[in-house]
């Protein structure tokens, strides 16, 4: 488990713990799968667990390690042996492992600059069904006596001192549970409401054949949940909704992805799996930017061209900015924690961490910020010099986020609303009304609104008539 006392800083200055470790997908895998133990749980005991976003002192959710499909993907050793593994899967033929390897291996959650092949416990699969929804776990040496029934159970399958699989927070660092937050304590009953039902439809169980697999397979993990697990760590989180336009954004974003019922269970879930961590970074952006006295909004400009030019260098510059941002934010929030400590030294000592320019404190949760936008693809590429922009996935969940089911919008319309809402800048009007427009030439900006016209019209979420009016919409038609 993570050691909680070392993110106070962090926690007070952002609202919940970032890490660089739980960047990036790693905060929608958690929310998915918080949401689907959820549901897990209250179709167990209805009476005693609450229901999927339902309001509550604790949230309660079984979860569910796959460890066995994870171990199976990336052919690690089974601890428990043969024997067990054979309780589910036919040893007598080794295609069919070898037929299980190839289709998990496939459904792993592909992380951005990753230089190799990751433990079972790095890797994830990807929810593309409910089924397939699963909680963080890690390897942990299982003492041969265990205070209960199923750890002795557990235990008698191993040789001593072997590590095997363990449910726990490990890459999973709150930021997931920061989004089911937002989420539980929205004020607007319909809206709410609405997203109760099209997330359920996402992590309840589809009875898909892959579905069937999944579930026949977790039924062999190694640990497991007897009773749900009451997270208390909630109550640690604060979403700063007087300082942020995010927690908000994220809520209306989330109901319009979800709530299209005729886009298929895998887009809805890829487009949250890209809106969600957003969110958060922009969120933790904003955060910081008000701890150093910026009123307004940041503007970002997106680069959608294909050559160097003077909107790049503007755009590199911002993010590099950005993270200094984010650096000195967590300095100066670190220093006043240090004056209000009276003499603590143990306290001081912890808050120190954070008052270092180069120190891996800052450097962590400053990383969270630009490696979560770059493995949605929110910028150009995982490191080098990196600049905003949208890859297809990330257009794709931010239209689906920004026009309601059933809608469309006139291209400078949406501009605008991106601009507005999101503070985002792709075309010269939208940066004539801000404070870029003596920054960037016209024209480039007008060359950068056409690629983004195409970029759009390449993803079928654009329509160009013969009267020249382009509307977007927010689902592929």
């Amino acid at each position: 488990m993570a050691d909680r006392s070392k993110a106070e800083v962090v926690r007070r200055l952002f609202g919940v713990n970032l890490e660089q470790q739980g960047r990036g997908f790693y905060v929608a895998l958690e929310m998915l799968a918080i949401a689907r133990g959820v549901y897990l749980a209250h179709q167990e005991n209805p009476q005693k667990y609450a229901g999927l976003l339902d309001d509550g002192d604790r949230v309660a959710y079984k979860r569910t390690s796959h460890d066995l499909a994870r171990r199976i993907a990336t052919k690690s050793s089974i601890a428990e042996g043969d024997e067990e593994l054979g309780k589910a899967v036919e040893l007598d033929s080794p295609e069919t492992l070898e037929t299980l390897h190839a289709l998990f291996s496939s459904l792993l959650v592909d992380i951005p600059g990753r230089r190799r092949q990751p433990s079972w416990f790095g890797a994830h699969i990807y929810p593309f069904v409910g089924e397939l929804i699963h909680y963080d776990a890690v390897d942990r040496k299982l003492h041969q006596r265990g205070t209960s029934p199923k750890k002795r159970e557990q235990a008698s399958k191993l040789t001593a001192r072997i590590k095997a699989p363990s449910i726990e927070r490990y890459l999973f660092r709150d930021g997931g549970g920061w989004a089911y937050k937002a989420l539980r304590s929205d004020t607007n009953p319909d809206r709410k409401a609405a997203t109760q039902q099209g997330l359920g439809d996402l992590v309840q169980d589809s009875g898909t054949p892959l579905g069937n697999l999944a579930k026949a397979l977790s039924a062999h993990d190694f640990d497991y949940d007897e009773e749900p697990y009451e997270d208390d760590s909630e109550r640690d989180i604060d979403l700063y909704e007087d300082l942020s336009p995010w927690p908000a954004l994220l809520r209306n974003g989330v109901f319009n992805i979800v709530a299209r019922a005729t886009t298929p269970r895998a887009k809805r879930t890829e487009n949250l799996m890209h809106w969600v961590p957003y969110c958060l970074a922009r969120h933790q952006l904003h955060l910081a930017r008000r701890r150093l006295g910026f009123i307004d909004g940041e503007s970002i400009l997106l680069d959608f061209g294909n050559e160097a030019n003077p909107l790049r260098s503007e755009s590199q510059n911002s993010l590099a900015s950005f993270r200094n941002d984010i650096a000195n934010a967590i300095n100066i929030q670190a220093q006043e924690m240090i004056n209000k400590s009276e003499g603590d030294e143990a306290k001081k000592r912890r808050y120190e961490r954070f008052i270092k320019a180069n120190g891996k404190a800052v450097a962590s949760p400053q990383a969270f910020f630009s490696e979560t936008l770059a493995a949605v693809g929110a910028l150009n590429a995982t490191a080098g010099r990196r600049h905003f922009t949208m890859k297809p996935s990330m257009l794709e969940a931010l239209v689906s986020a920004t026009i309601p089911q059933g809608t469309e919008m006139e291209f400078d319309q949406f501009c605008a609303l991106l601009y507005r809402d999101y503070g985002l800048v792709a075309e010269n009007k939208v940066a004539a009304e801000g404070p870029l427009a003596h920054e960037i030439d016209s024209s480039i900006l007008v060359h950068n609104g056409k690629a983004f016209r195409e970029k759009l019209t390449a993803i079928n979420l654009l329509t160009q008539y013969s009267d020249a009016t382009s509307m977007v919409r927010g689902e592929p038609r």
